[in-house]
This record gives structure tokens, sequence and C-alpha cells, in this order.
């Protein structure tokens, strides 16, 4: 078995794909731990190994129980009843020296777990779990808005956030946040550490380039890459459009990916009449999206400004900044600064269409803006905001913890 120290990570969506859990799992790797990922989920792959040293075990869940333990986190332990015998099996295996628990709600069955095992355990906030709960159609919506506690939530997020060993977020915002509602609770906060959501340029790079053969023509093609729920704020860009198409008449808005609210702002574009000034093009496998954004003139993140979305960034900003792409973001928190101090952008008041289709026609309108904001959020990518440069806290961590 070596001498590596095991981090068994656990997930519960398909993996893969997913770049963050892949990005964290491969720098562990590389800095000397064997990594574990137990997946639960109704995926029917086998287990595998990414590489030599990382190993995909897969508990095979059905959607509706994994989705009923993701809900009920906060009132039924289920997660511990599905993680009980596949945690011990990977233990068996290999003797796990640490749990790594992607996301809030699975930091409680990993807390119980780890105490069960004597191991550290590290939690990982991809996003602001509670906040979010207020916005997710399957969360404010019957009968999933008559059993989410919100209350129960925050409260669960401080003391869960405040028992794990170590604490990850992904921006400064939220490690702000997470810190301040510790100490004003006389909870330790400093153990909470921040890895944003880059991307490994050596990675993203080896994704192909040509322009897919779904991709319209258009000009300007503005691009949103992603997930639809209702905080995606999705229906900016759709109601900017009107005022779009009146100065360029052939500019095309393209959607690529899926989510609750695909049918809505469906229908929201036919009412609209929009036509085929909107396409809506589904899911694609992870390595395609660069060769949409190679294509696209403008990268969107229409994202509505809330707590959830303040505290969070998305991948995307920085595959738009990559592939040379000027950004029109709405002013969340992350967004607003990061956008504004690249100059690789323009930003606008969330929910104001209008501030949109101006911001959109601003760039489109000067194609040395266009150039100048493409190679400014480029370089920054190259110089900052890429994984390399900003993974080493997670590494720290680990090494800090189970020095111990």
């Amino acid at each position: 078995m070596g001498d590596r120290r095991h981090i068994c990570m656990v997930l519960d969506h398909a993996f893969p794909p997913d770049l963050r859990v892949e990005n964290e799992a491969r720098t562990l790797a590389d800095a000397g731990y064997h990594v574990s990922i137990l997946v639960i989920d109704p995926d029917d792959r086998g287990h595998e190994h990414l590489t030599e040293h990382i190993t995909i075990h897969r508990a095979r869940t059905s959607r509706q129980l994994r989705n009923k333990a993701r809900g009920l986190a906060a009132t039924l332990p289920l997660f511990d009843l599905i993680l009980k015998r596949p945690l011990a099996a990977v233990n068996r295996q290999r003797p796990i020296d640490a749990i790594h628990a992607h996301d809030l709600y699975l930091f409680g069955a990993a807390l119980r777990a780890g105490r069960r095992l004597g191991v550290p355990v590290v939690g990982d906030m991809h996003e602001n779990w509670v906040h979010a709960l207020k916005h997710y159609k399957w969360s404010t919506t019957a009968p999933g808005k008559w059993v989410v506690n919100l209350k129960k939530w925050e409260r669960l997020e401080i003391g869960w956030s405040s028992e794990v060993d170590g604490l990850i977020v992904v921006i400064e915002e939220m490690a702000d946040r997470i810190s301040e509602r510790l100490e004003a609770g006389d909870h330790r906060a400093g153990h909470v550490v921040t890895v944003p959501n880059t991307i490994q340029r050596h990675v993203f790079e080896g994704w192909p380039t040509s322009k897919p053969d779904d991709m319209p023509e258009g000009s300007p093609l503005l691009l949103y890459t992603g997930g639809m729920d209702l905080h995606r704020g999705l229906e900016d860009p759709l109601r900017a459009m009107p005022a779009i198409l009146a100065e360029h008449p052939d500019a095309v808005l393209v959607l690529v990916g899926d989510g609750a609210v695909r049918g809505d702002l469906q229908a929201l574009a036919t009412s609209l009449d929009l036509g085929s000034a909107v396409r809506f093009l589904g899911w694609k496998d992870q390595e395609a999206v660069r060769g949409y954004m190679e294509a696209a003139t403008i990268g969107l993140i229409p994202h509505r400004k809330t707590m959830h979305t303040d505290h969070t960034i998305p991948h995307k900003l920085f595959h738009y900044m990559h592939s040379g792409l000027p950004c029109v973001v709405s002013d969340c928190k992350p967004l607003e600064r990061i956008v504004q101090a690249e100059s690789c952008g323009l930003v606008y008041p969330s929910g104001n269409h209008q501030a949109m289709a101006a911001s959109v026609l601003s760039i489109a309108g000067s194609p040395d803006e266009i150039s100048r904001m493409g190679s400014a959020g480029r370089s920054a990518v190259q110089e900052r905001w890429n994984w390399e440069a900003t993974s080493q806290a997670l590494v720290t961590q680990y090494d800090n913890l189970l020095s111990e």
C-alpha cells in the first residue's frame, strides 16, 4: 500500500465530471497523498482508477434516496445510513487517514463517521448552501419547501463549520462571512482556508478549440454556460435581447446547459418572440465547452445578487477569461470585484436587463474593447487566477492537519 496518507473524499453526485473535485484530488495526489473518491449516486459505472493514486468508489444509491438525504440532512441522518457500509469497505481496503466532505449537507455524516474511525474531517463548501436553499426550485416549491428547515440549517452551518478540523471555501467573501459568524459565536475560525474555483491551465488548454457543429452564426455571439436554476438570473439576458437586436439584428444568445427552469426560460423566449436569436443547446461534455467559448464574442454571468451568489464564484468566469472573452456579469460581490480589478468586462446591477443590454452593446460596438478586455482576462488567468497559483492552501492544510 505504500506510505501515502489516505484521504477519502465523499461526493453525492456522479464523478467524473466535477472540475473542483478532480482538481483537488489531482493536487493532493501530486503532493504525495492517496485519494479515494466515494461517490453517492445512481451512477452505474464500476470502481475505477482516475490515476495511480486516485481511486473512484461508487456507492450506487437511487436518485430519489440521495435527493431526500440531501434535503433532509438537517433533520434525518440518511447520509449516515447510506455511507456506513461503503465507507467501511474503503477503510478495509486502505485505512483512511482523513475524510473530506464535499458540501455542507455531507458535513454531519462525515463528522460522525470521522469520530467512529478516529480520523480528522475536512469540510469543503462549494457554495453558500443555506442561502442557496432559498432560491433552488426544489426547495422553494412543494413538497420540498415543507421539509426544508432553514433556521435549523443556519444553526448547523456554524455548528458543523466549527466542528470540522479544516474548512475550505471557494472565495474570500465566503471565508470572511464564515469566520465572522464563527468568531461571533466564540468558535475558532483559524481553520478556514480559501481555494477558489480557478482552472488548471494545462487541462483546459488540452480541450478542443474547434467551433462545435451546433454553434450558430451570429454577431455578436453571446454565451452562457452552466446550470439553469432561479439564482442564475437567466431572465436578464433573455429580456435584454430585444434591445440588443435593435442595434445588432444578427446577435444570437447561446445557452449551453440545463436545469430546473429551462422550460420556463424557453417559454419566456417564445413570449418575447426571440425566435432563432436564442438557442438552447442543452448539456455538453465538459471538454466541449471551450469550443463554444472560443467561438463566442461575450461571456455572460447574470447571477441574481443574493447572500448565496455574493459568497461563491463559478468556474465559468475563469473559463471565459482564459478564452479571451469579455465578461458581462451581475454585481454579485466576487464577480464584481474580480471583473473590475482585472478590467476584463463590465458589471451591471442584478435584475436590470436594460443595464445588461447597455453593457453588452457598449462592448459589442467596440472591437478595440473586445480585444483589450479579452487580453486582460487571459493575462489575469495566466498570471493569477489559475489552479496552480491558488491551490497551495489545500495542500498546506492537509500537511498541517496530518502531521499533528
